[in-house]
């Protein structure tokens, strides 16, 4: 795990500010403390700050080919090194490291574009290839890692984080005011546009190439959400389940440092935790966040299940005086953020970042397997769209303007006046109700035109022959899980020099669960069925009839206290 940056000049003959290119190293020191690095050449410049996993004894960035024509920085792990390794071996490449870096590099020589498509990991890199004079970047498949860049006339800048990119000193910002009324819609900014003008984000899977004069953006892969009508027999599918999510457990428990495990005491969590436990020698290190506030904290939970499995266990209880990492916090997302579990986020990766390098997780499971309770009413919902237009729109919208969103039941009618036929639940976001009172006439004015919900919408659209879950988990995946949960799991573990890894989030397990139907995820009134069937194997039956509890953070009692 680490941060990247550069800067490229697209006029040739132009060379790039030393000075700048180590003011973009310094800014991401938080990413990378055990090394740095920096390559200069001609027109272009690379820096990388090193978190120390795999190879501890080379590996070091930026890395360069043999002939010294091309040149690599990347962050990020990539899983199935060890294959791609013996197979490029096989091919006649000779390697000088044990490192997954120099495999990516030997991958873009043999294949160039065509390498992306080849790797399973979590991963943003750029490559600057002197042969034919283009910069490519690339990033992984359900964006992990981040990558923000801005390209004028001039230059081309490029970082992990957008604080890299403003610290180069020539970026002059100014605030994108249709990307604040998708964070105030939202509660985060959805697009590939960031909250500075002319600052972007490289969508997941994709590739970025500048090439004489060209600035090409294109996808190297495709989720596909296609359910079966007629899966495999049941005992199969946990099988294929089982199998997939333990290669995937065991491909991120490959390291050199100390590792560690987040349990929460919920289903997902405590699943990889069992399968870590099988796949080591020694007792797994987990480490839980709990509140002093009953019905927030899950600790309990957490400790039976650390108890049953042998578990080395540390907890620790976050109290109101917590929210004083606020400005710290801001200053490590860059961007407006309103999911607050960022701040427990937080203190769990400062907690396990104080016995290892690298903690791995549960995050994708409800995107995956069908675990949020919003799955569960999409009924509710979709039972809105039997009261006719008129009436919602002629009727029931004009009463919610009347009424004080205080008013028992505004929230239902709220939602069904904004009901769209055929359409899923829009997102209400940090303001959900006030936005006409927050916004002033002259930032209304400014974001005429501009739809926040349009990236929503076209997802919608995308997955409009599925149904009504799948037709979720599709938008879900392709835009909740990147926008709000990866961007909070990885900028507040790199702001502890943490490395996080998501077994749940696989690409194989995804593209497989992608394929089973609603009815092998959702039975009975409970999401996430097929991890239900396998918990008993390695768990406390208790932890079937437990209630699904967020990683949220009591900030109404907090505040009202």
């Amino acid at each position: 795990m680490c941060g990247i940056a550069g800067i490229l000049m697209r006029e040739r003959t132009e060379t790039p500010s030393p000075a700048g290119l180590r003011r973009m190293s310094r800014v991401l020191v938080h990413r990378g403390p055990d090394a740095e690095g920096f390559w200069e050449r001609g027109p272009a410049g690379l820096t990388h700050r090193r978190l120390s996993i795999i190879d501890l004894a080379s590996g070091h960035q930026p890395m360069s080919s043999r002939d010294d024509t091309v040149h690599l920085v990347f962050n990020g792990e990539i899983y199935n090194f060890p294959e791609l390794r013996n197979d490029l071996e096989q091919a006649g490449y000779g390697f000088r490291t044990h490192s997954d870096t120099e495999v990516l590099l030997a991958l873009y020589l043999q294949y160039g574009l065509d390498a992306f498509p080849k790797l399973n990991g979590m991963f943003a890199c750029a490559f600057w290839d002197e042969r034919s004079d283009r910069l490519v970047m690339a990033r992984d498949r359900l964006g992990k890692k981040p990558l923000y860049y801005h390209i004028n006339q001039r230059r081309v800048l490029f970082g992990s984080e957008m604080k890299a990119l403003l610290a180069y000193g020539d970026l002059h910002p100014e605030v994108n005011l249709a990307a604040i009324h998708e964070y105030l819609t939202h509660s985060y900014i959805v697009g590939e546009d960031a909250i500075l003008s002319g600052v972007k984000r490289l969508p997941p899977a994709h590739v970025l190439v500048v090439e004489h004069g060209r600035v090409i953006c294109r996808p190297y892969w495709t989720f596909q959400f296609k359910p079966v009508t007629a899966p495999s027999p049941e005992e199969e599918v946990l099988e294929r389940v089982e199998h997939l999510l333990r290669q995937a457990v065991k491909r991120r428990m490959m390291a050199e440092v100390p590792l560690g495990a987040f349990l929460s005491g919920g289903l997902d969590s405590s699943l990889v935790v069992a399968l870590m436990t099988q796949l080591s020698d020694r007792p797994v290190r987990t480490f839980t966040i709990g509140f002093e506030e009953s019905g927030y904290s899950e600790i309990e939970d957490a400790r039976i299940v650390a108890k049953h499995l042998g578990t080395e266990h540390q907890e620790l209880i976050v109290k109101p005086a917590g929210l004083d990492i606020l400005p710290k916090v801001v200053w490590h997302l860059d961007e407006p953020f309103g999911d607050s579990s960022a701040i427990p986020t937080y203190y769990v990766c400062e907690a396990a970042r104080r016995y290892v390098t690298l903690a791995i997780s549960g995050d994708g499971g409800d995107e995956v397997f069908a675990g949020y309770t919003r799955y569960l009413r999409l009924g509710d919902h979709l039972r809105m769209g039997h009261v006719p237009e008129w009436v919602r729109q002629g009727v029931v919208g004009p009463l919610v303007s009347a009424l004080p969103f205080t008013a028992p039941g505004w929230n239902y009618l709220h939602a069904m006046s904004r009901h769209t036929s055929g359409g899923l639940p829009l997102n209400l976001g940090i303001y959900p109700f006030i936005q006409q009172q927050l916004y002033s006439k002259e930032f209304a004015g400014a974001v005429i035109g501009t739809d926040p919900m349009a990236r929503s919408k076209r997802l919608q659209g995308e997955a409009a022959g599925l149904d009504p879950v799948s037709r979720y988990q599709y938008v879900d995946t392709l835009e909740y899980l990147p926008a709000d949960i990866l961007t909070k799991v990885d900028r507040m573990s790199m702001a502890n020099s943490l490395e996080v890894r998501s077994p749940l989030l696989d690409y194989t397990l995804v593209e497989y669960a992608a394929t089973l139907p609603v009815s092998l995820k959702i039975r009975d009134g409970l999401g996430k069925y097929l991890l239900r069937k396998l918990l008993p194997k390695w768990l406390p039956p208790s932890l079937l009839s437990k209630p699904k509890q967020g990683f949220a953070l009591p900030k109404d009692r907090w505040f009202r206290q």
